[in-house]
């Protein structure tokens, strides 16, 4: 009898832990069905490069359990092909009408980072964010006082004249002047052309403060150049909205390559050429002016 009677608590102590996993799976499986994912990308600083947050947005965008992407921008702006990448890609995702998405400038949104901002669905920005700053700006350093003191001389041979321009060991001249200007009146008109397209602002007044000028949240709001004053949280409840979601939201972040210090420098190309080159520019930027 005795032995009857642990067999029979045996069993039902068994019942009781597998009823409560049962419980358990079902609760949780309830939870998970209730909750909904947003997907947040963070583009901070300069922007160099566009790779890591093209490859987040396009996973972002395939991803059946994210609802929606959210854009957080803190960006003075960067160089121009990379800030184009980023916007492309953005325009793609909004255009395609896959997903909502949304931007939240924190404390800067200018140049190649408003840039980057226009592609989406609405953009938000808090009264004192500093935001636009459209034009294109390029900075090369000519060195060639310091080098004539220091007694180094350089001798160059080029296939055409403008093949040096922008050159280290020489003066500008006009000829240098008017082709990177060229350039950048060129670039320039496709930045305004891209928000005319996307943001609907009169041409006129729009060319009147597409000057590289940077205003803060409520002037840029006041100018159409965003869609409302909000913070983080502002934009995530619109993007909530439009994407039909009333539960619980969990923000999933991209999942950040990790590199060996020695991977860090041999995938950046880090040589003493490089870091002065990236200070010696000769690129348009989108980028405001320090």
């Amino acid at each position: 009898m005795k032995n009857i009677k642990n067999i029979s608590k045996s069993k039902i102590i068994l019942i009781v832990v597998l009823l409560f996993l049962v419980l358990s799976i079902i609760v949780s499986i309830l939870t998970k069905s209730n909750t909904s994912n947003i997907g947040v990308v963070n583009i901070e600083g300069v922007i160099m490069e566009s790779r890591e947050i093209v490859e987040s947005l396009d996973e972002f965008n395939k991803r059946d359990d994210i609802q929606g992407i959210l854009l957080r921008i803190n960006s003075p702006g960067g160089a121009v092909a990379p800030s184009q990448e980023i916007y492309e890609k953005v325009k793609e995702i909004s255009e395609n009408n896959n997903k909502n998405i949304v931007t939240s400038i924190g404390s800067l949104g200018a140049s190649g980072g408003y840039y980057i901002a226009i592609g989406s669905d609405k953009i938000f920005a808090n009264p004192g964010s500093l935001v636009g700053s459209i034009g294109v700006i390029m900075n090369y350093t000519i060195a060639k006082d310091l080098f004539d003191k220091i007694g180094l001389k350089f001798e160059t041979h080029k296939s055409g004249n403008l093949k040096d321009s922008g050159s280290l060991y020489r003066y500008s001249n006009a000829a240098d002047d008017e082709y990177f200007q060229s350039i950048i009146s060129d670039i320039h008109s496709q930045f305004i052309e891209e928000v005319y397209n996307r943001r609907k602002i009169n041409k006129e007044s729009l060319i009147d403060i597409a000057n590289g000028q940077v205003f803060s949240g409520k002037m840029a709001y006041n100018n159409n150049l965003i869609d409302s004053l909000g913070t983080f949280e502002d934009a995530l409840n619109l993007l909530k909205k439009m994407s039909n979601i009333e539960g619980e939201i969990k923000l999933i972040y991209p999942s950040k390559e990790k590199s060996s210090f020695l991977e860090y420098f041999i995938q950046n190309n880090i040589s003493l050429e490089n870091i002065i080159g990236r200070y010696n520019y000769k690129i348009p930027m989108f980028l405001l002016s320090k």
